[in-house]
């Protein structure tokens, strides 16, 4: 699975390049679609099988789980050898950490406001929330910000 994985990301890649799109465009869009049919279709199971909060459960407790050992551990084992990590954040970074940040406070703040349960429109907040996103991401990338590039 890891060679499949590989050569799928060197394949997306390189049809990136291509087409003129950055790496980050690449993990906004296809990769992190990619990545997340594996939740979406046992998440999804879960629920139909008459365990939503275990699906909900789920959804935020996977990504957190996989930042903590995909990001925390080699941060962890690059600080106990040579320091601090210093990190650019450039604009696409920080908008994805704002929106991160906007979308699981608006889902607190709904869930709060509901006795806890999500309505559907909720999903469709969240559909339109990942859809500016993307069109920022892309706008980002195109040079459309104002900023030059």
């Amino acid at each position: 699975l890891d060679l499949l994985a590989g050569e799928t990301v060197a394949v997306l890649e390189s049809l990136g390049a291509a087409a003129g799109l950055s790496s980050a465009v690449l993990g906004v869009t296809a990769l992190a679609w990619g990545n997340c049919v594996g939740d979406l279709v046992a998440d999804t199971v879960v629920a139909r099988a008459g365990n939503p909060q275990m699906a909900v459960a789920s959804v935020f407790n996977s990504p957190v789980f996989s930042q903590a050992m995909a990001l925390g551990l080699p941060v962890a084992a690059y600080t106990w050898r040579r320091g601090p990590l210093g990190v650019d954040l450039d604009p696409q970074a920080a908008l994805s950490f704002a929106v991160l940040a906007c979308s699981l406070l608006l889902t607190s703040l709904v869930a709060a406001r509901n006795d806890y349960a999500l309505p559907r429109s909720h999903a469709f907040s969240l559909f339109a929330v990942y859809g500016v996103y993307m069109a920022a991401s892309v706008a980002f990338e195109l040079g459309l910000d104002g900023g030059g590039g």
